[in-house]
């Protein structure tokens, strides 16, 4: 194998609970009730439903349940649903660096995976603290949106470094684990081009699929494509076209313990990363000024939110789907401003006609001087010119949940409240919270035994 296969490998080996710092096991523990939170607020959503009538078809005796059943799948599968419940509501945590990625995403494999094997809740903050270590790390490494590649494929390589701890693969059999995941299943950022669809939510459950579908089978013995990092057909040279800077993964190669969770972000809003902090400054201009009186709203962002959710698809203009809603900067701000603070049940209005007529007098600037600040800080400046000549401009960095404006485990805790209510009862939700807060004092069968809606 080559040097990234085996530094990626033995760090996995090497790291057991005693080595996880303390303020990273409890930052594991808010990334899993966050996570649970937003899957929850999806559990009655088209494409979940969809995908869990499909894998409910392929029952087994002995697998890992679907988040919110009884539902025994093969831990592939519940992999994907439980990851599209995590991710389909873009509510859950953020890195932003050469790449984006929603490393929480990788929660739905270990949740799955950890299930499957009976493990223990410290086992499970371990995983997800490699996971973590190794997807935001990689982000740091180089880009993959750039050249027409989807952010997923670096989750992948977390998903599988959370499994492989969890099925407890030594650190050869973990190599060939990352080897079947790579060179084999390559996502394309297609996904997030123009009108969104259904698998927007999908693609990054169907990469920790990938990944623990390569862990099961290295389990066994299997081996994968030699060199898949660094090979002359790798994903180094495949997918970052040579490009990327190995010497991130400095502190994995030392071993050092796991701590990259303490650098992302948790979501205040349902909305795409790069919109949280137009959000919060249409909010501020929203207590000044009144909907009828403006003449113009200009947003002036940074080159991230410009390409990924700005005006350079027209669908993102006139958006007919959710997914394509919550990834566009205009909608966004418009609904801010008709709505407050956005809520998961405004995606049920997209076509809202105040919404739709204030978009029309939005316009965004992609500002040199406030790229320079990303990804260290996410400005966004919003302006507002109203009829009456007056002008109210608001500029914020750091959206809360941002390590620099962190969410308080008491906010934490009323977005699981919120999230949860109507699916979970009372007397459950404060039961699961009081669990999540213990996690190493109990199973993951306790905790997902406990979710069942």
């Amino acid at each position: 194998m080559d040097k990234i296969t085996k530094i990626l490998a033995e760090y996995t080996e090497s790291v057991d609970y005693s080595k996880v710092p303390l303020e990273v096991r409890h930052e594991v523990k808010r990334r899993i009730i966050d996570s649970i939170a937003v899957a929850f607020a999806a559990y009655s959503a088209e494409p979940v439903v969809l995908s869990r009538r499909a894998a409910s078809k392929f029952a087994v005796r002995k697998g890992a349940r679907i988040l919110g059943t009884r539902y025994e799948v093969a831990p592939d599968w519940a992999t994907f649903v439980n990851g599209l419940m995590i991710r389909y509501h873009d509510y859950n945590d953020t890195y932003l660096s050469k790449e984006p990625l929603h490393p929480s995403d990788l929660i739905g494999a270990a949740l799955a995976v950890g299930d499957y094997v009976e493990a223990r809740g410290t086992d499970l903050i371990t995983a997800v603290a490699i996971g973590y270590e190794a997807s935001v790390t990689f982000c740091d490494g180089g880009t993959l949106r750039k050249r027409g590649w989807d952010h997923v494929n670096f989750l992948g390589i977390g998903s599988v470094l959370a499994s492989a701890k969890l099925l407890g693969l030594d650190a050869v059999k973990t190599q060939h684990a990352l080897s079947i995941y790579a060179v084999p299943h390559a996502a394309m950022r297609q996904t997030r081009v123009g009108e969104l669809s259904m698998w927007k939510g999908a693609a990054a459950a169907n990469s920790s699929r990938n990944a623990v579908f390569a862990a099961l089978l290295a389990q066994e013995g299997f081996t994968g494509p030699y060199k898949p990092f660094e090979g002359e057909m790798g994903f180094f040279r495949q997918l970052l076209q040579g490009d990327f800077d190995v010497s991130v993964l400095s502190g994995i190669e030392a071993k050092n313990p796991p701590r990259r969770i303490l650098d992302t972000y948790i979501k205040p809003y349902p909305v795409e990363y790069h919109a949280q902090t137009a959000v919060e400054a249409a909010l501020r201009l929203r207590e000044k000024v009144r909907i009828e009186e403006i003449e113009k709203i200009r947003i002036d962002t940074y080159e991230a939110a410009y390409t990924i959710i700005g005006p350079k698809d027209p669908e993102k203009w006139d958006p007919h789907t959710k997914e394509t809603a919550d990834h566009s900067l205009m909608w966004i701000t418009a609904a801010a401003f008709v709505w407050g603070p956005i809520k998961i049940e405004h995606y049920k209005d997209i076509r809202n006609p105040a919404v739709l007529t204030l978009m029309k007098k939005i316009e965004v600037n992609l500002d040199p001087e406030l790229d320079k600040l990303y990804p260290q800080a996410f400005p966004t400046v919003i302006t507002v010119y109203t009829k009456g000549g007056a002008k109210y401009t608001e500029r914020v960095d750091y959206a809360k949940g941002h390590p620099k404006n962190p969410m308080t485990d008491a906010e934490l805790e009323a977005k699981f409240t919120a999230l949860t209510q109507d699916i979970l009862p009372e007397e459950v939700r404060g039961k699961v919270l009081q669990m999540l807060w213990r996690l190493e004092d109990y199973n993951i069968k306790d905790i997902i035994e406990a979710l069942v809606a």
